[in-house]
């Protein structure tokens, strides 16, 4: 049974967009250690996808 509070997301990026967040990721993963680079990039989609929408 799937949890109706996830959802899967598939997001084209360019090199450049890749790069940077990769980067972005891995900086925020020192700070918080415990938290996987997948989960970092999930709130970082999550979060920028409601400002997205919130601009809308």
């Amino acid at each position: 049974m799937k949890n109706k509070g996830m959802h899967k997301t598939t997001i084209e990026l360019t090199e450049e967009q890749y790069f940077f967040l990769k980067e972005k990721a891995l900086s925020l993963q020192k700070q918080r250690k415990n938290y996987s680079i997948v989960s970092i990039i999930r709130d970082l989609v999550e979060r920028d996808r409601k400002k997205w929408n919130e601009d809308k």
